[in-house]
């Protein structure tokens, strides 16, 4: 089946999400893009206009997905295991869009040379807050930020081109990885 445009500009933007998040914003290029996801740089210019262009649309989707996550944990509130329910939402999410997950994780990172990094800080907040967790100390946070971490390296596996002997069935990887991101969490034992 043909690929809608739609279809292809959201594949972009993830690939794009992916490199801004790891060399940042002013050390990413339109060219470094427009390679990894096969396009010429006038192409990919003409498609998204400029490289802010392109940044703001990666935001935009940050965004949203931070707040359809927190949306699916306040929904769950009252559900006793809603910190699982929502490691396998993200998980699922992760492995739909690795570039969109390391995006929003870089709000806890030493980032300076963003001029956009306040939206991506909300994102990774909200991300935080999805779990129904008492989030009042570092460790409790940090605890919460290895698990999505744990989360994000195991989705970018499936997806990595030199990583082929670590791919699995998607199904398998989210009932591997959801349980172990959760004893990290302390919300259930890790028994994999």
């Amino acid at each position: 089946m043909r690929q809608t445009a739609a279809d292809i500009d959201h594949a972009i933007l993830d690939v794009a999400a992916g490199i801004f998040a790891t060399h940042g914003y002013a050390h990413t290029s339109v060219q470094q893009v427009a390679d990894a996801v096969g396009y010429s740089k006038p192409g990919l210019l003409h498609r998204f206009g400029s490289k802010e262009a392109l940044y703001r649309l990666v935001l935009r989707e940050v965004s949203r997905t931070a707040d359809d996550i927190a949306a699916f944990a306040i929904a769950r509130a009252n559900d006793p295991d809603q910190a699982v329910a929502v490691l396998e939402l993200v998980t699922r999410r992760a492995l739909a869009r690795p570039g969109m997950m390391r995006m929003m994780l870089q709000a806890f990172g030493p980032r300076a040379d963003d001029p956009f990094s306040a939206t991506v800080r909300v994102a990774g907040a909200k991300l935080l807050d999805a779990f129904d967790h008492p989030l009042s100390t570092p460790v409790e946070r940090l605890r919460v930020l290895l698990a999505l971490e744990l989360i994000s390296t195991a989705a970018i596996t499936q997806h990595s081109r030199s990583g082929s002997d670590l791919r699995v069935d998607a199904e398998h990887l989210v009932r591997t990885v959801v349980p172990l991101a959760a004893g990290v969490l302390g919300a259930q034992p890790v028994a994999v």
